[in-house]
């Protein structure tokens, strides 16, 4: 293998692909990135065997070849190059590294151990199932399942004796789609419709773990990139320009989170976000740092805010104008939960449907795209002494 590249091209690809190398690997390889020199490119590969990532950086090779080196090693030598056109070759069973350290400055030259491609997994390049085609004309795009992945994937379990919890049910019909996670003490969902001959062309369900969510969220920093999904029985695969990112799916079937939906909260505040989230952020200073609880009265056109801790012995209250007009009621919630939705809603306003102080409470933006539908579910806790 011999080739020149860009340095800042080769830092790109290592940097695709980096978070899909094993940590902990099962298998020494496993630690190692793949590099196959062809034509006009350089694939880099990375797996752990859940998740995958390959992708493409243009390069000069002037031998082709495959092998895999030590991926942390690589990236941390090529992070600290300055820019400048590299040499990679094998030479001797090892990896060179060499080039210029800037316009003006001296020569580098590292080597690093090579090992035979032939212990790399095999990833494969194609997937059966059901394909969704993204981008202009398909009703489908990037910046949607951006959306969708980043105001639902936050809400997942990280109890790992329920891992259908710990993933992100993604339900697809032909003219709908919906994304929902949860904790058991709070729920996420995202919904988008489509009008009749304009959505997909199939169905599935799946659950996507968080990594792979964690990852396409980056991936997808050019949403206009992804152009393909590919849903299989047990794995998925996204395109995304001249990336593709291959993960296992956690096994089914999802919980029937639709049982826990309260159908009749009567009590509605609504709210701008930039006067409670702040409010809760002061308030929620002085609440336990095991529970995070604070208490919530609602009453006539407006809300109060109380906590106390008995670790720092303080006691906190806020009282805000709110858009009320029920009964009063008092019901406590987990602060960071509460804010953690507020950060998510995309909404100048929330509206927050209650029925009293042991159900679920229903928390929507106020403001919602056309096709759009996205709530959340937050469990009251029971109010500390």
């Amino acid at each position: 293998m011999k080739l020149t590249l860009d340095r800042n091209e080769l830092w790109r690809g290592l940097n695709t692909v980096l978070d899909a190398v094993a940590t902990k690997p099962a298998q020494p390889v496993l630690a190692n990135v793949l590099l196959e020199a062809n034509g006009d490119h350089l694939t880099l590969s990375a797996t752990d065997l859940d998740l995958s990532i390959r992708t493409r950086v243009v390069a000069a090779v002037d031998v082709p070849g495959r092998l895999t080196v030590p991926a942390k090693t690589l990236a941390g030598i090529i992070r600290e190059w300055p820019a400048a056109i590299l040499s990679l070759s094998l030479e001797d069973g090892r990896v060179v590294l060499s080039g210029r350290l800037g316009p003006t400055s001296g020569e580098g030259r590292y080597s690093l151990s090579a090992t035979s491609p032939d212990e790399f997994p095999e990833i494969p390049e194609t997937l059966e199932g059901l394909t969704l085609s993204f981008g202009k004309g398909s009703g489908l795009d990037g910046a949607l399942l951006r959306t969708m992945i980043e105001k639902t994937s936050f809400a997942v379990s990280r109890d790992e004796t329920r891992p259908v919890l710990n993933g992100v049910l993604w339900r697809i019909e032909p003219e709908l789609m919906i994304m929902v996670a949860t904790d058991g003490s709070r729920l996420a969902e995202f919904r988008k419709t489509w009008d009749s001959g304009q959505g997909i062309p199939g169905s599935a369900e799946v659950i996507l773990p968080p990594q792979a969510c964690h990852e396409l969220a980056k991936l997808l920093e050019d949403p206009d990139s992804l152009t393909q999904v590919v849903l299989g029985e047990s794995q998925v695969m996204f395109q995304i320009g001249d990336t593709q990112l291959l993960s296992r799916l956690i096994e089914g079937p999802y919980v029937d989170y639709d049982q826990v939906v309260p159908r009749d909260n009567d009590k509605r505040m609504t709210i701008p976000v930039d006067q409670l989230l702040p409010a809760l952020r002061r308030v929620s200073i002085l609440s336990s740092s095991y529970t995070h609880q604070v208490r919530l009265q609602l009453k006539e056109a407006m809300v109060e805010m109380t906590t106390s801790s008995q670790e720092l012995g303080g006691e906190a209250r806020e009282v805000i104008p709110a858009d009320y007009r029920s009964d009063e009621i008092e019901v406590a919630y987990n602060a960071h939960y509460l804010m953690e939705i507020l950060r998510k809603l995309g909404s100048e306003e929330v509206i927050l449907d209650l029925r009293d102080s042991v159900t679920a409470a229903v928390v929507r933006p106020a403001e919602q795209l056309d096709g759009e539908d996205s709530y959340y579910l937050l469990m009251p806790m029971r109010p500390s002494a």
